[in-house]
This record gives structure tokens, C-alpha cells and sequence, in this order.
């Protein structure tokens, strides 16, 4: 679930107290604004499926419900090693008989071929050895933005992030959602004089039956929740064994909490700097794919980084693409490596500005104004000299709003919503000074639910249906 999706906002990341769980993990608490109630209600949900079609957990901080948390806490088994075993049966098969169905995303075994086709499973056959080094080409992705959202990297930057990384001197790259770079790794394994190596942390479980224990483990990126109890132990020690050649690269969905997904960042992170008594709140180094909208958000949450200019391209995604788009990609990178030393590639047009000491695309032009190559979006900024910074160029200056818009603005009107509370448009919700008073009230309130919940009969305590979120 998106940190500030419409009326609802992620409260915190570290609940004080028991913390109910859903079959993803420890869930979050949110916040929602009652419009009728004029106050906000807390609500715990799923750190990782905001569609509540994918997980119905739903739980209101004032009105807890033992029985919707063990329905909730009963975790199913990950057999990892069952699917290893399966993998190891299936490349021994004859290639006539090598089949997978790409409707269960499932590597069949001769006996359980004639089950698939009878319910009209879609099944790819004669699986060659060599496609099984790339489980993505098999898989359908999953590309629904608000939970896997598995826009699979192009060739071309594949080989950027891979020549990239050697060149830089990384040997352990720790792959989190990224599993074409895993994957890619993997089949490289030594890259002129220097070996690299990778693990892959996802919540995708289809890859536990190509990768063993060792490369794989299922992992929740927004609650830094481990599914296999000796997952972070083995993520721990792939950290440990180079820790000053570890590189973590990480591809989240767009929809995903920029809140949580940095604090999950700076876990894995505290793993590393165990190793070398590091102060436990630096981040290691990092390669982030997210759009450059997002920028002001990031930055917020890791000031450390930095949006470089490298637009990021995807094979199956039309937006997400270099060839099929006329601004091209507006997927970057963050990263808290000198943007010096990414050397962007020339031939896509990518240039080395002196005076910002990086490399910016094509298009973006050094403002000599603003000292900065200003450009975001793959067009090149005009410098405004009534507000003394540099606009896109679909903007024009207007001398009644005293800002740049677009020329079909309607002027005195305001974009904001404003605030929930008292209806002020200069601040948000979660800015509003009243909002305290509001939350010693709820924390007054709550207290009186618990009590109340503790004294009722168990007659009283029986679980409600609650209106999807």
C-alpha cells in the first residue's frame, strides 16, 4: 500500500506492542480519514498487497480481533528444498519430456503433465537446459503495479548494470526484486579477472525451484519480513563474506511505500555494518530503479542518494521503454556511489557535464543561470528568469499566479486538497498542528475500546465484517 494513497497515510513502521500478522508478514499500521467523523481511524493491513483481493487482512487498531489474527498468523509452509528436489528430477528428464505449466508458473514431472492439460493449463514443452539459467523467460510476469509489478529489464541495461558493476569493483551483488540481474550474475559468474556473485530476495516464491537456499530466499521488501527462518541468516552471511565489495540493487513497485521500502534498505544495511562496526543507520551502497517523479520522496527518506540520468529500460512494458516512448523511460536510478563513476554509455547519447562532475542525457542541458543540469523527464528545461529556476517547457510564466503553469491552467486555483483537519491548503494532514490534540483523543479512546474488549463476554467479541478498504 502506497504511504499516502488518497485519504490514507502509513503511520509508523515500528508499532510499539504485539503486531498482528498476515500470511505476508507483520502487517502496518495506516491511517484513514473519516469524512463523516471528521477525525482520522487507524487501521492495521498488508505491508505488500494494497488489493485487498490479494490479502483480506484488515484490522482496526481500536477493535482488535483474536480470531481474524490467527486466521491471519497461520503462515503457509515454504518447501523450498521439496522444489529443489523437483528441479533436480525435472533436468534429468528427456527434453521431449521436460514440461512447464505457464499458467502455475510449475515445473511438471511426467506424471503430472495429463492434470495440467485436462483443465486447459497453457503448457510450454520441450524446455530446453539452457532456458532453465533464465526462469523469467519462462514465468508469465506479474506485472499488477500494486504488488509484484515484474517489469523485467531490457538486454541493453541489463549489460549497463552488469559491465557497470564490475567496473566498479562489486563482487556480491545482494539482488532484491531484481531477478534478471540475479539471473544474469549467475550465468556470467566471472567477469574478465574478477568472480561475482548474487542472492536473490523476493517475494516471487516460483524462483525457490531454480535457485537453492543458498542463491534464493522469499522475502518481504516492504516489512523486512524473512518467510524461511534461516533466510536471514544466509543473507547475513553472502553480506559477510566481502563486505567491503557488497552492492545492494533493488527494483520495487512503483505503487510501493517509499516509508517502508527505505527502512528495509536500512536493515539489510545494518547487516553489513556489522561486519565493519559501522555506524548501524548508514546505508551500504545502493542501486535503486525508481521513477523520477518519486525523487523528492526518496531523497526524504535516504538523503544520501542521488538521481542520476540513466533512463532505465524495460522489455515489457510500453511506458517503461526507450524505443516506444518519445521522452523515453522515466525509470532512473538512485544511488549513493559518486555519480562520477557511473559512466553512462555515449552511444545513447549520455554526456560528461564538467561542472556538475556527472553524466546527464542528451537532451538535458547545463543551465549556467542555475550552475545544473536541470533537466527530469527526457526534455530540456527553459530557465525562468521571473522565478529564477529552470520549468519545463510545456510551462509558461504567469504574471497573475507568479508562477510558471501550463497554458491551460486556470489561474487562483489551487491543486491541493489542503488539510483533512482544519482546512488549511498550506499543510497536509500529517503537518496540522491540531492533529495532536486529535491524537490524545484517540489514544484516550482506544484505551477505553481495550478495556471495554477485556470486561465484554466472548459473546461480545465476535469478529465484524468490515466495508473493503
Amino acid at each position: 500500500m502506497a504511504s499516502k494513497q488518497g485519504n490514507i497515510e502509513l503511520i509508523t513502521l515500528q508499532p510499539l506492542g504485539h503486531v498482528p500478522s498476515c500470511p505476508h508478514g507483520p502487517t502496518l499500521l495506516f491511517e484513514r480519514w473519516d469524512y463523516q467523523s471528521k477525525k482520522p481511524r487507524r487501521f492495521y493491513a498488508c505491508s505488500a498487497f494494497r488489493d485487498r483481493k490479494e490479502c483480506s487482512f484488515f484490522q482496526w487498531e481500536d477493535a482488535p480481533s483474536k480470531n481474524l489474527m490467527s486466521l491471519h498468523q497461520t503462515m503457509p509452509q515454504f518447501l523450498h528444498k521439496v522444489l529443489r528436489k523437483r528441479y533436480i528430477k525435472f533436468k534429468k528428464l528427456p527434453k521431449n519430456n521436460r514440461n512447464v505449466c505457464c499458467t502455475c508458473s510449475m515445473l511438471l514431472l511426467d506424471n503430472e503433465v495429463t492434470e495440467h492439460r485436462e483443465k486447459n493449463h497453457v503448457i510450454k514443452k520441450n524446455v530446453l537446459l539452457k532456458e532453465l539459467r533464465w526462469p523469467s523467460l519462462l514465468f508469465t510476469p506479474l506485472d499488477d503495479n500494486k504488488t509484484f509489478a515484474q517489469y523485467l529489464f531490457s538486454k541493453s541495461t541489463i549489460d549497463f548494470i552488469i559491465k557497470t558493476l564490475h567496473q566498479l569493483g562489486y563482487s556480491h551483488i545482494l539482488c532484491v526484486g531484481t531477478p534478471r540481474i540475479h539471473e544474469a550474475v549467475q550465468n556470467i559468474r566471472k567477469l574478465g579477472d574478477r568472480s561475482m556473485s548474487s542472492m536473490l530476495l523476493d517475494l516471487d516464491e516460483r524462483y525457490a525451484q531454480f535457485f537453492p537456499p543458498a542463491l534464493f530466499t522469499k522475502y518481504n521488501m516492504f516489512n523486512h519480513h524473512f518467510f524461511d527462518a534461516e533466510g536471514e541468516t544466509r543473507v547475513r552471511q553472502f553480506v559477510g563474506e566481502d563486505v567491503d565489495h557488497v552492492i545492494l540493487i533493488t527494483d520495487p513497485p512503483f505503487g510501493g511505500m517509499v516509508e517502508a521500502l527505505a527502512s528495509s534498505f536500512l536493515k539489510l544495511s545494518q547487516m553489513r555494518n556489522s561486519f565493519i562496526n559501522d555506524e548501524q543507520d548508514s546505508l551500504m551502497p545502493i542501486v535503486w530503479f525508481f521513477p523520477y517523479f518519486m525523487e523528492s520522496r526518496i531523497l526524504k527518506q535516504l538523503p544520501a542518494l542521488a538521481m542520476l540520468d540513466y533512463k532505465v529500460d524495460y522489455d515489457n512494458h510500453n511506458l517503461f521503454n526507450n524505443q516506444h516512448k518519445k521522452k523515453g523511460s522515466p525509470v532512473r536510478i538512485f544511488t549513493n556511489i559518486p555519480q562520477a563513476q557511473f559512466v553512462l554509455p555515449p552511444e545513447e547519447g549520455y554526456w560528461f557535464c564538467q561542472s556538475c562532475k556527472r553524466f546527464s542525457s542528451q537532451e538535458n542541458k547545463h543551465c549556467e543561470d542555475c550552475d545544473s543540469c536541470t533537466s527530469k523527464d527526457g526534455t530540456t528545461y527553459t530557465h525562468c528568469y521571473a522565478c529564477m529556476r529552470c520549468v519545463k517547457s510545456s510551462r509558461i510564466h504567469c504574471q497573475k499566479c507568479k508562477k510558471c503553469e501550463l497554458k491551460t491552467h486556470v489561474c487562483g486555483q489551487s491543486v491541493s486538497a489542503g488539510c483533512h483537519i482544519c482546512g488549511d491548503v498550506s499543510h497536509k494532514r500529517r503537518e496540522c498542528p491540531q492533529r495532536a490534540v486529535l491524537n490524545s483523543e484517540d489514544s484516550r479512546n482506544i484505551k477505553r475500546a481495550v478495556k471495554r474488549k477485556q470486561s465484554a463476554s466472548p459473546a461480545a467479541g465476535r469478529v465484524k465484517k468490515h466495508k473493503r478498504r
